[in-house]
C-alpha cells in the first residue's frame, strides 16, 4: 500500500478516485485490515482493480506474479480470469506463503492458483512454458533483472503489469534517503527498461504508488 497520502493528484482528486472504487467485499477487507495491521505492503485497491480490468481484457492462460505477499493481488488476477487459466505466485517468506495458501483457499477462485516458495529469480529461470501476464511487486532493486529474464519468457502480446514505478515518489526526486538509493535505481532503470525495450511497448501510469504497463511486441 501506499506510505502515505496521495503524490500525484491533489488531495480532491485522489479521494473523489477513492470513492469511486467498488466496495470490497468482506474477504478483501479483512485482508486490508492485517495488511495494515502487520505492516504489509500489499497492492493498493485501485491497482487491484487495474490487476481485474487487465485481466479480463488480456484473457491470459498462465499468469505469475512475483511477490505473493498473503495473496491480495493474486486473487484479484484469479478472479477475474477464465476457469482454464492458471497462476503461479512466488514468495520469499515462508509465513507469507503460508498465510496467501489459506487467504487463497477461502476465496473460492474459478481457476488454479500455486504460491511456489523461493527466490523470485531462481523460481522465474524455473518456469515452463510461455507466460500469457506477469505482475511484479517484489524487491524493487531487482526489477530490471524480473524483466530481462521475463522478456524472453513472455509470449507475443503479452503482458506485463509492475507496481510501485513511482516508489513513493523517489524516482522524480534528487534527494533519495540512503536506505532507498538502491530501491530507487533499481526503479528508475526498469521504468526506462519499460517504456525503451525494443521488445516492449509500455507506459507508466500514475496509479496508485505508479503502475508501469507492457505489452510484448
Amino acid at each position: 500500500m501506499k506510505a502515505g497520502a496521495d503524490k500525484i493528484v491533489h488531495q480532491k482528486q485522489a479521494t473523489y478516485l477513492a470513492d469511486l472504487e467498488p466496495k470490497r467485499d468482506a474477504l478483501f477487507e479483512r485482508m486490508e485490515a492485517r495488511a495494515r495491521e502487520r505492516g504489509y505492503p500489499i497492492s493498493d485497491p485501485e491497482v487491484a482493480t487495474f490487476l481485474g480490468v487487465a485481466v479480463r481484457a488480456a484473457k491470459p492462460k498462465f499468469i505469475v506474479e512475483l511477490g505473493t505477499n498473503i495473496g491480495y493481488s493474486a486473487i484479484a488476477m484469479a478472479r477475474a480470469a477464465e476457469s482454464d487459466a492458471r497462476v503461479v505466485s512466488i514468495e520469499l517468506d515462508a509465513e507469507l506463503a503460508k498465510e496467501a495458501r489459506a487467504f487463497i483457499a477461502e476465496a473460492k477462485l474459478p481457476c488454479a492458483v500455486e504460491v511456489r516458495e523461493g527466490l523470485a529469480t531462481e523460481q522465474l529461470k524455473a518456469i515452463k512454458g510461455d507466460i500469457d501476464f506477469l505482475y511484479l511487486d517484489c524487491v524493487k532493486r531487482e526489477y530490471p533483472e524480473y524483466l530481462e529474464l521475463a522478456i524472453p519468457r513472455m509470449r507475443s502480446g503479452g503482458v506485463i503489469v509492475a507496481d510501485n514505478a513511482l516508489w513513493m515518489g523517489l524516482v522524480a526526486s534528487d534527494e533519495v534517503p540512503e536506505k532507498e538509493r538502491a530501491a530507487t535505481e533499481g526503479m528508475r532503470a526498469f521504468n526506462r527498461m519499460i517504456v525503451s525495450h525494443p521488445a516492449l511497448q509500455g507506459v507508466v501510469l500514475p496509479l496508485g504508488d505508479g503502475v508501469a504497463y507492457a505489452v510484448k511486441r
